[in-house]
């Protein structure tokens, strides 16, 4: 069997953000499919263009299907990112908004990780079979307070798009 990687989702309301990605958040369904793959997420018979727009302020983010579908398309990015094998478990470090953090905390890692069952999709022409073996808290696996994982995916995410090692900000 395959070793999981690890990939860390931060879910916002405006983006999705990986390591090495970021996307709007948004999702609209369509019926058949579009007349490109580019950015189309196919999962149980139906058609999503990821990245249009951004999700509505929504108390309960486990509310409907849409993060998950956006999860599985940020883990096919990130996959697609590394190289790595379509068919993989995974192991997800996922971020709230600071907001949502406690109150959605148990919820969504059930929701994110559908009893371990392997998933397939299409994202983007490509078919993937991942399965989420475990979710992870990551501050308090590593001792941290959200304010400063977020602070410090913000100066990661910073640096990146500005092309720079490091990145320089205040609060």
């Amino acid at each position: 069997m395959t070793e999981p990687i690890t990939i860390g989702v931060d879910h916002g309301y405006a983006a999705m953000k990986t390591a090495h990605c970021s996307f709007p958040s948004g999702l609209a369904e369509y019926e058949h499919e579009p007349y490109t793959q580019k950015t189309v997420l196919c999962y149980d018979g139906k058609y999503y263009v990821v990245g249009s727009g951004r999700q509505p302020l929504q108390k309960d983010k486990t509310a409907d299907e849409n993060y998950y579908l956006l999860t599985l398309a940020a883990i096919a990015k990130e996959i697609a990112y590394r190289n790595a094998p379509t068919t993989t478990p995974v192991i997800l470090a996922a971020g709230l908004p600071l907001t949502s953090f406690g109150r959605e905390k148990k919820a969504f890692r059930a929701y994110l990780l559908r009893e371990s069952k392997p998933v397939s999709f299409l994202y983007e022409g490509i078919s993937y079979e991942i399965s989420v073996q475990d979710v992870k808290e990551f501050c308090k696996k590593h001792g941290i307070t959200e304010n400063v994982f977020f602070i410090s995916a913000f100066g990661i995410t910073l640096g990146k798009y500005n092309f720079k090692k490091d990145a320089v900000f205040t609060t």
